[in-house]
């Protein structure tokens, strides 16, 4: 009789903590970008409707009014080989950690500016984005992955992120371009 009143007592907690846990709902339906104290949103259906048909509507149209829209669709949707279990050693990795408190500090939960809260949400993000079939993610899977209604997004920490990415890019060319290595090759 006791073990059965322990079952019936464990199977009452874990319908709590299951019941607990995250519905599907808990997904991003819209993104904020914002700049002090100013902010545009965008809705997730209204990438949606963009990568699908074309025609951008809201916010979305003005922000991408000098973009080539084909180029945006496919950045939204590209996709890249991400296999869970390597993706996973990464995120818990030391550069992992690295990247992720950087790009904490550009995407976080909406009204959450907790840094170790916006990482848990990167990282969820990411793993619960990854196609398991194809082992493949793309931007637009891991924006509708996000485990927040409202995606923020701070320009201003955005666009630092993108000066560092281009200018290590221009340093990388410079290097596997470098002038030293012709020279090198040209006396061998």
């Amino acid at each position: 009789m006791k073990f059965i009143k322990h079952q019936a007592y464990l199977l009452s907690i874990c319908l709590c903590l299951l019941n607990s846990l995250p519905k599907a709902g808990n997904t991003a339906e819209s993104i904020m970008l914002y700049k002090n104290i100013f902010s545009k949103t965008i809705t997730v259906k209204e990438l949606e409707n963009f990568v699908q048909t074309g025609h951008a509507d809201g916010f979305l149209k003005v922000l991408i009014k000098k973009e080539n829209p084909q180029k945006i669709k496919d950045i939204l949707t590209d996709k890249y080989k991400t296999p869970i279990e390597l993706t996973s050693r990464l995120l818990y990795s030391k550069i992992g950690a690295v990247i992720l408190t950087r790009m904490s500090k550009v995407i976080n939960p909406y009204r959450i500016r907790n840094q170790k809260m916006s990482i848990l949400a990167l990282k969820a993000g990411t793993i619960k984005a990854i196609n398991k079939k194809t082992e493949s993610i793309t931007l637009l899977d891991f924006i509708k992955a996000y485990p927040s209604k409202v995606i923020a997004i701070d320009v201003t920490e955005l666009s630092k992120v993108i000066h560092k990415v281009e200018s290590m890019n221009e340093l990388v060319k410079f290097f596997s371009n470098s002038p030293l290595e012709k020279l090198k090759n040209e006396s061998a």
